[in-house]
């Protein structure tokens, strides 16, 4: 296993004690950032950190594992995490977690305990729910494994000032779905599909039963400028047909209006290494290749920063 120096052995687990405690945490943390944490946790897997922390030539690591867009974490943290509702307390998760790793003493204690320990002492802090604040406070576990304890101190903090219960948040984004697209509630059914919830322009349309990955390719606005991945759309893609995966998405609401996960689309998942964490049972995950999920409904998505085939390494985890 690969050891920052800057950062202590006691915050240093495996991949299986990671997925363990995810699975243990997942139903304490509220609805609102269930499938956002496991979506984070899916763009930013432990493995991908080994992968590239452990390579003799980058470059010829990147290239075979035909790696796109911008993959380290350590260079947008602050970004990666504005998918969580709980962005909204991130500078206080950050400096707990931060104070936690600083006083810390000895790891009597289990990773599943020390986030829930920081996530309620914060939470009491703060007067609001625990389950507020777990999802979040693993994912800054993670990132101080991922990037080192002084880089978590030093790294950026940008959150809104302003206040929300999920409740209110989930009402606010079923608003302003409703006022883009009710000019299309016609014959024809279209469906919003959201893939930035902080800016109301960051939506196109989908005709009822057409792909994502294709609907996307219909909005004729300019991303390639800010992404050379988006020759098309704001979703990168080179086959539409699963075979590429750069067209992988995090669904963040409305997954249950998306086509069933097919076999195929669960192979082809596991093959690029974007299945952390979906159960074979479940027909609706929160990870998706994004020309393989029709469109029934309104979706609201996250759209991964990199791409690329981390299961080519299998060995090097």
């Amino acid at each position: 296993m690969d050891i920052d120096k800057n950062t202590t052995r006691d915050f240093f687990h495996s991949e299986e004690s990671w997925q363990k405690t995810l699975e243990a945490l997942l139903p304490l943390i509220h609805p609102v950032d269930q499938d956002a944490t496991r979506i984070w946790f899916a763009f930013w897997p432990l493995r991908l950190h080994h992968i590239l922390n452990q390579s003799e030539d980058l470059d010829q690591r990147v290239q075979t594992l035909e790696m796109e867009g911008r993959y380290w974490l350590k260079e947008q943290l602050d970004s990666s995490l504005h998918l969580l509702f709980a962005f909204q307390y991130w500078p206080a998760v950050k400096a707990a977690v931060r104070s936690f790793a600083e006083s810390l003493t000895s790891c009597d204690e289990s990773l599943e305990s020390q986030i829930r320990e920081v996530a309620k002492t914060l939470a009491s802090d703060l007067k609001i729910p625990e389950s507020h604040l777990i999802g979040i406070t693993a994912g800054a576990f993670m990132a101080l494994q991922q990037i080192g304890l002084p880089a978590l101190a030093t790294a950026s903090t940008e959150a809104s000032v302003k206040r929300s219960s999920p409740e209110r948040f989930l009402r606010a984004q079923l608003k302003k779905r409703g006022r883009l697209f009710s000019f299309l509630k016609t014959v024809n059914s279209k469906h919003a599909i959201v893939f930035d919830e902080r800016n109301k322009k960051c939506c196109f349309k989908a005709i009822n039963g057409q792909d994502i990955s294709m609907a996307a390719g219909m909005d004729r606005r300019d991303y390639l400028s800010a992404d050379p991945r988006c020759s098309e759309g704001p979703i990168p893609f080179q086959c539409r047909t699963g075979t590429c995966g750069s067209c992988w998405i995090g669904v963040l609401r409305g997954k249950e209006n998306l086509s069933p996960v097919s076999e195929f689309e669960k192979i082809r998942l596991e093959y690029f290494g974007y299945n952390f964490g979906i159960s074979k049972c479940e027909s609706h995950p929160p990870i998706r290749l994004s020309c393989q999920a029709k469109c029934y409904g309104d979706v609201s998505i996250a759209i991964p920063p990199w791409n690329g085939v981390l299961n080519v390494l299998r060995s090097d985890r």
